[in-house]
């Protein structure tokens, strides 16, 4: 498994040995934890690679409407 080198100041470094222990987990196994947790959240690469490349984009913008048409508001 590789190893990388964090640096952190010492107030993050405190607060995530708390985390580490409250799970009963190493530190390493955490700060694992939450990068692959941030990593779940992002689209598939090739989604990405595929972004705007449509030649006729089918999306379309609805017509503004005028302001007259918002619902009056109670004064408060």
């Amino acid at each position: 498994m590789p190893q990388v080198c964090l640096y952190l100041d010492d107030e993050v470094q405190e607060m995530t040995k708390i985390r580490a222990k409250e799970r009963g987990s190493s530190l390493s196994s955490y700060v694992n934890e939450i990068l692959r947790k941030s990593n779940e959240d992002r689209p598939p690469e090739e989604l990405l690679k595929r972004f705007g490349s449509w030649a006729n984009d089918p999306m379309e913008y609805p017509e503004e409407l005028p302001w007259s048409t918002d619902i009056k508001r109670k004064v408060l």
